[in-house]
């Protein structure tokens, strides 16, 4: 069996990865998803939400099932179930769950390097807490406790930059209209210094796209690229909207956000030519 490197993971990324060698395991073995099915006399829904990690909490006898008729040896079978238990631990993001409304947060909190694009908002990962306040009513939350719970969940948020172990690389590019619309001069004097404190850290990078340069290669819907310490766990695309969310994992869509993002560095100011930029955006007039 394929060895399983998901020690010290998200809940969410272990179970992406028990889901990957199920299926693995499946194809090894010469199955196809009906047969299985026919077999254990599930539905096709049951199966398809384990091979493609969309349950919610991973299920230990069903995993048992599975490895029994994939012909799977006791020492194996033990290791898969015990991801399984893993996988079902909760995440921190969980007793956030009025805040989060997807598995984002714990894709995040296993990605060793994100690399973001943003038009409109500050990259969650780099927003002071005065920010968050001043943006929450732009996006409908005007309850004063609910908008603490989005700070609180944030702050929860940034903390992979600072980990100990490995903390997560961050590279952004931001729009320059993302700080002009700012409207308050105190918060976005704030919100600048933060950023600027940021990247004095060596695993954090922001560029600035700037409006004189008109329209730039790449430019779109902001997203989200995450990769992940194992090479063998896909990177995702996460898109956000005011509609919906979407998780983009297929290797021709990743690959089209790669080169969407290298054009973006390319068209954007470089380190030093950004924090001359924000250095006068705080300097300068408000």
């Amino acid at each position: 069996m394929p060895s399983i490197q998901a020690s010290g993971y998200s809940p969410t990324i272990k179970k992406r990865a028990l889901s990957r060698k199920l299926v693995e395991l499946r194809e090894q073995c010469g199955m196809t998803t009906s047969e299985v099915c026919k077999r254990l006399r599930w539905s096709p829904s049951k199966l398809n939400y384990i091979e493609k990690a969309k349950w919610v909490d991973p299920n230990s006898d069903s995993v048992a099932d599975l490895c029994e008729l994939y012909g799977v040896g006791p020492s194996d079978t033990e290791a898969l179930i015990k991801l399984t238990r893993e996988a079902r631990q909760r995440g921190w993001w969980r007793k956030y769950n009025d805040v989060f409304t997807n598995e984002y947060p714990g894709f995040e909190a296993g990605a060793s390097e994100i690399s973001t694009y943003q038009t409109t908002f500050i990259p969650g990962l780099l927003q002071t807490p005065e920010y968050i306040e001043l943006a929450a009513p732009s996006v409908g939350i005007n309850d004063a406790d609910e908008i603490r719970r989005h700070v609180d969940a944030r702050m929860e948020r940034q903390r992979i930059l600072s980990r100990r172990t490995a903390p997560c690389r961050l590279h952004a590019v931001i729009d320059e209209s993302t700080f002009l619309r700012i409207h308050d001069t105190a918060v976005r004097a704030a919100q600048i210094r933060h950023v600027l404190t940021m990247i004095d850290r060596e695993n954090v990078d922001v560029q600035v796209l700037a409006l004189s340069d008109g329209l730039y290669p790449g430019a779109g819907e902001v997203f989200m690229y995450l990769k992940f310490p194992d090479p063998s766990d896909r990177d995702i695309v996460y898109l956000e909207t005011c509609f919906d969310d979407r998780l983009l994992e297929e290797e021709d869509e990743l690959n089209r956000y790669m080169v969407r993002f290298d054009r973006l560095c390319g068209a954007a100011l470089d380190a030093a030519a950004t924090r001359e930029y924000l250095t006068g955006l705080i300097e300068g007039p408000g």
